[in-house]
């Protein structure tokens, strides 16, 4: 088994465990965190923590985990919003803690592919050529040239929020549609699944409660 099987590191919000099981069985990950909490004593009690890549788990095996932690006395944060810039690669994959959101803090160039494990909120243009896929909602608050794919595990109930949507192609779930020229010339459109097919409308906040189209 690898050492580093459980990773604790600190952050200003608390502790985040995360676990690398490539080689590891469920049985074996369980055993090795609760004897790295044993050997460390009261030094983590009451401290407030996050699993960074809870995607690794089922929710059966991570309600397990977080039995360990508690049993430890250790206390079950919230996972917040990550800020990530992009760094010069032609293809990123983020994941965020919990399914929450990524906030990628400038434009996507053409040729650039970022996937996202939640949501993704760009602040900034995504290129022709440059193409956002997300398992959640994807929200731009520029000009999207390029591809958009919220969704992307088989969620119906995503939607797309773009400033200009002069998207090449949009696609939730496994349904894909076209931006028609004048919806693409003017500001902020959404894109959701209504009656088995895209639609797209002006954006209007009441449409939305929670994350979800009321």
């Amino acid at each position: 088994m690898s050492k580093n099987v459980v990773q604790i590191k600190g952050s200003k919000n608390g502790l985040i465990f995360t676990f690398d099981i490539t080689d590891s069985t469920f049985k074996e990950v369980c055993f090795l965190l609760e004897d790295k909490l044993m050997r460390s004593g009261d030094f983590f009690s009451n401290a407030e923590y996050v699993i960074g890549n809870p995607s690794v788990f089922s929710a059966e095996q991570l309600q397990i985990i977080e039995q360990i932690l508690d049993k430890h006395r250790l206390i079950k944060g919230q996972p917040t919003p990550h800020i990530i810039p992009i760094e010069e690669k032609q293809e990123v994959v983020y994941q965020a803690n919990g399914g929450d959101s990524v906030l990628i803090t400038r434009s996507v160039r053409g040729g650039q592919k970022i996937s996202v494990r939640g949501n993704a909120i760009i602040m900034g243009d995504i290129n022709a050529g440059g193409e956002i896929l997300a398992s959640g909602n994807i929200v731009v608050m520029g000009i999207c040239r390029g591809v958009l794919h919220a969704g992307a595990e088989g969620d119906r109930n995503c939607f797309i929020v773009a400033y200009g949507m002069a998207a090449q192609q949009i696609r939730i779930a496994d349904l894909v549609a076209t931006v028609p020229a004048e919806i693409a010339s003017s500001p902020l459109k959404a894109a959701m699944i209504k009656d088995g097919g895209i639609i797209l409308t002006d954006y209007n906040p009441p449409l939305f409660k929670n994350g979800q189209i009321a």
